[in-house]
């Protein structure tokens, strides 16, 4: 019999000592070590591989699709417990037993989707369309599908890993960098024969840039700054490049920008139409940003006790049918809610009030799936909210939370937001908009927030087009032949939203790590906040604030985007039509 895992979740949270921690995690080690996908998953039978090249197609009946769900939940309960233990524990040795059980359960479902005939999935796939296009199977199946071509080659894998680890590797650094005489602060720099900042932290980079009355200087530490890694990850960068292009090449695309934005229904043509509709000229270099911010009045921040602003959210969510029902805990730290959507009950939110923690974080224990079980996230708060960044965290985490807990699905792959294809995080983003203009705090209009989100908007618009560009690129394997030209297109891109040009832009592909890990998605969170801002601005009463929640969060029918954006906005929308109202609906920054 399994051991409890809820169990080892509470020995987790809440056990200070690392010697009562480790015993059951070595359990649920051991359990995911194990663990058998082929023995333990009960593939369709319509789908399992044949020697017999000639047998009809078919699909799976609705009861195999249940039962591959139910045994498939076991693998995915495992792993996302593992990624919640791997954010608890910073022992090395503890470390290295999870990432062994992230391999593990890596390979086994790559071993689970080898043992499923991917002509019969294709089969079953269109003889479901034909049927019913827009049903929640047809949708899965499109998933199960989509999940089994991302499956990668070992080899390829560990490469791609290897090339990203590399890469953040020296993101993780701190360089120094030389500068010119006339160009030293004495409190930033040492050795006096050849001047360099010290450690070259970003919080360091910005003192100085505060303090050098030099635009030049500020300049030149920038650039500095930009570039710090380039020399070590250019290589690198390149041969992910390289990489991803072939990939891509298999699958049938001319480059890895085209293949990417195919799984997400989009073109390049209209990545670039948006990314423009969005570019506007805030005339600010960003070495002149931190002197800016400095000259601006500070943000006047009230600390509140966090567990009566998280409380206070929660009453304005009762908007939507949305109660939370306070557990009593033995513990003054922790406290449980269990979540409830009218009668319906999602499932249960930890929440550990930590005076020794300046940040907030989230984490998925469970997923919820309908008919299977109920959701379990945990929520780790300061005692008090003392700065716009904790405001804005809390606010998107208990909205993000909401979003997961709500889906509709009775099938896991279609509510967990990472891999469903229906882009469910826009229901985050879009609660997360309305919680902050429902609860007005001050600080939202501050001159120096405005300026920071306006900055901080045009620095994802100027890096998605960059990575976009670098990725479009069919071949990069002489990088010298191309880099002339990379100049002049990123140095337009950052004069079009920052008012001056970058001579040596294609440097800035080395200048940010998203470039390796997120690649063309970068854009994604442009994208979502940008529609859930439409969405706000559109909404004419709190009855229609229901009915958006219902459509873009409980999504029982699992609608695509444009299928919900159609229902919200009572018309039929496509790519064009709603960049018409991007434009025309006061989206854009003021």
């Amino acid at each position: 019999m399994r051991k409890s895992i809820f169990a080892i979740s509470l020995f987790f949270n809440f056990l200070a000592t690392a010697i009562v921690v480790a015993n059951p995690l070595n359990l649920f080690v051991d359990q995911c070590l194990q663990f058998n996908a082929l023995q333990e998953i009960a593939i369709p039978q319509e789908w399992q591989l044949s020697s017999n090249a000639f047998t009809s197609p078919k699909f799976a009946s609705d009861n195999s699709l249940v039962r591959f769900e139910s045994s498939l939940l076991s693998l995915n309960n495992l792993n996302d417990r593992n990624n919640y233990y791997r954010s608890l524990t910073k022992q090395t040795e503890l470390q290295q037993q999870l990432l062994n059980c992230q391999v593990h359960l890596a390979d086994e479902l790559s071993v689970l989707f080898k043992n499923i005939d991917a002509e019969k999935l294709n089969q079953d796939l269109r003889l479901r369309s034909q049927i019913d296009a827009n049903g929640m199977s047809t949708l899965y199946v499109k998933t199960i599908l989509h999940l089994q071509q991302q499956q990668l080659a070992y080899d390829v894998k560990s490469q791609l890993h290897s090339l990203q680890a590399s890469i953040s590797h020296y993101f993780a650094q701190n360089f120094q960098f030389d500068v010119a005489q006339g160009c030293v602060l004495p409190e930033f720099f040492e050795n006096d024969d050849k001047p360099s900042l010290k450690a070259s932290t970003e919080s360091n980079v910005a003192r100085y840039l505060i303090s050098q009355p030099d635009r030049k200087c500020r300049q030149q530490a920038w650039f500095a700054y930009q570039t710090r890694v380039k020399s070590h990850n250019q290589l690198n960068l390149l041969a992910l490049h390289k990489l991803r292009t072939d990939l891509a090449h298999k699958q049938g695309f001319a480059n890895f920008a085209d293949y990417q934005l195919s799984m997400q229904g989009l073109t390049a043509s209209q990545l670039t139409l948006f990314l423009d509709s969005q570019t506007i000229n805030i005339e600010m270099a960003p070495w002149d940003l931190p002197s800016a911010l400095q000259a601006l009045p500070k943000v006047a921040v009230k600390p509140h006790e966090s567990l009566l602003v998280l409380e206070q959210m929660f009453a304005q969510l009762s908007a939507f049918e949305l109660r939370f029902e306070l557990i009593s805990t033995t513990d003054n730290a922790l406290r449980l809610y269990r979540v409830w959507l009218s009668e319906r009950l999602l499932g249960e939110m930890y929440v550990e009030l930590n005076q020794h923690t300046g940040k907030i974080s989230h984490h998925r224990i469970k997923q919820a799936v309908i008919g299977h079980q109920v959701g379990q996230y945990a929520l780790k708060m300061p005692l008090t909210l003392a700065s716009v960044q904790h405001y804005n965290d809390l606010i998107f985490i208990v909205a993000d939370t909401i979003n997961q807990l709500a889906k509709g699905s009775v099938f896991y792959y279609l509510n967990q937001q990472d891999i469903s294809l229906t882009n469910q995080q826009l229901g985050s983003y879009w609660l997360a908009t309305w919680l902050t203009d429902t609860l007005s705090f001050e600080h939202t209009s501050s001159p120096r927030v405005k300026l920071l989100q306006s900055f901080t908007q045009q620095q994802r618009i100027f890096r998605t087009k960059v990575a976009l560009l670098f990725y479009q690129q069919a071949d990069l394997s002489n990088y010298l032949l191309h880099e002339s030209s990379l100049h002049q297109r990123v140095s337009k891109a950052f004069n079009d939203s920052f008012g001056v040009p970058w001579i040596n832009g294609a440097n800035a592909i080395f200048s940010y790590q998203a470039i390796a890990n997120q690649g063309i998605s970068y854009y994604l969170l442009l994208w979502q906040e940008t529609l859930a801002q439409l969405i706000h601005n559109q909404m004419l009463s709190s009855s229609q604030a229901k009915e958006i929640f219902d459509v873009l969060i409980v999504n029982e029918h699992n609608r695509t985007i444009y299928d919900q954006l159609s229902v919200i906005f009572n018309q039929p929308m496509d790519f064009e039509n709603l960049l018409r109202r991007i434009n025309y609906a006061g989206t854009k920054q003021e």
